[in-house]
């Protein structure tokens, strides 16, 4: 089967990567796989984008688009609809798999409503497809299936009058081999003294939205209780972000000297991070509403404490693998004394988060039922 991926972005995103992983996943199934995906603009400063990441992996059928932009644009939806109706000309695809709004809209356009090729759409929102006129005109017109991350979007979906194809509940996945504790890693980063510390992680873009003071406001109140108890942030934010967000507010709860900066983390450093951690705190979802930090985490055998809001239900099993808890610093505060006070539940927690990661996350589970849900649309095409 020929199989191209369509990513109308150039960053490396939330986004990005498991577009790679996944047809990374199916090229070792024996697919052929091609992706398209958005060009880095010479601003961008040589910050590693997602044609430099997906040839890093060792994926080398990618070919990177200006066109290929998240942001609508009129004059480069045209130019990227001729182009890729090129590609598709050569290639001649079996399926055409989109991943973001306007590159479902330059596909749609560029293999109009009687193309020989499947167009696919994944949806990445737990809850339900988009409304946007762009999104239902390319659901209504051109899409013959639907990928959703929950039988609750799955639901939504099939309520809605725009759609009527098929739709599939099929999980993300995630690189369980590069995040598992077992795998030896190249990296040596020092995230500073945390030898006999009990390490709550936090992954995220530092921002107000965040809710990062809720676990500050919960480390400051159990820092007398458990001096041992450091909080370990990885992310980055825009210029001044960390001192008015994090390092202000830390300084007025008395915590300064508790919260350890990691700084942003890619790959063994990401993991590393992770196998620094006791527990990771996730206060809200956030752009990426499909939760890839907590799949990580658990993927790392991190157990995670988060509200019980969106997604995180699907993902959390609460004191199996983690805790859902109040969107509130007492939420938090009730969980994390749970694991300090208690090694073997926490070391229960990690386990299962491990086992709960082994058996929904694999990028071949995902690969094999994304390959099988082609074979079945193919039979009624």
């Amino acid at each position: 089967m020929k199989i191209i991926h369509l990513l109308s972005n150039w960053k490396w995103t939330e986004r990005s990567e498991p577009v790679i992983d996944l047809a990374l996943s199916q090229k070792k199934l024996g697919q052929r796989v091609w992706l398209i995906c958005g060009q880095a603009p010479p601003e961008s400063g040589g910050v590693p984008d997602a044609l430099f990441c997906a040839r890093q992996k060792g994926f080398d059928n990618a070919i990177a688009l200006p066109e290929m932009k998240k942001h609508l644009n009129v004059f480069s939806v045209f130019g990227g609809v001729k182009k890729i109706r090129e590609i598709i000309t050569n290639i001649e695809p079996d399926v055409i798999h989109c991943h973001m709004r306007n590159d479902h809209l330059m596909a749609g356009l560029a293999c109009g409503k009687n193309s020989d090729s499947l167009l696919i759409r994944s949806a990445y929102d737990p809850d339900r497809l988009g409304r946007d006129f762009r999104s239902r005109w390319c659901y209504r017109n051109y899409t013959r299936g639907v990928i959703v991350v929950r039988e609750k979007a799955r639901q939504s979906a099939l309520s809605q009058s725009f759609f009527s194809g098929k739709i599939e509940v099929i999980h993300p996945g995630i690189d369980l081999e590069r995040f598992s504790p077992a795998r030896e890693l190249s990296s040596t980063t020092d995230f500073g003294p945390l030898e006999d510390k009990f390490v709550a992680g936090l992954v995220t873009r530092i921002r107000q939205t965040r809710r990062l003071d809720i676990p500050l406001h919960a480390l400051s109140r159990l820092q007398e209780e458990y001096p041992s108890l450091r909080l370990l942030l990885v992310g980055r934010g825009r210029p001044g972000a960390f001192e008015k967000v994090v390092e202000k507010p830390a300084a007025e709860l008395g915590i300064r000297g508790k919260v350890v900066r990691a700084g942003y983390c890619q790959g063994d450093d990401l993991v590393a991070a992770y196998r620094h951690m006791h527990v990771l705190l996730y206060p809200m979802p956030g752009t990426d509403r499909t939760c890839r930090t907590v799949r990580e985490a658990l993927a790392a055998g991190v157990p995670v404490i988060a509200p019980a809001m969106d997604f995180l239900p699907e993902l959390i099993q609460d004191g199996q693998n983690g805790y859902l808890v109040d969107q509130s610093p007492e939420g938090f505060v009730s969980a994390l004394k749970k694991l300090v006070d208690d090694p073997d539940t926490r070391q229960a927690l990690s386990r299962q988060a491990l086992a709960s990661a082994q058996e929904k996350f694999g990028l071949q589970i995902q690969a094999e039922k994304s390959l099988r849900f082609y074979k079945s649309l193919w039979q009624n095409f």
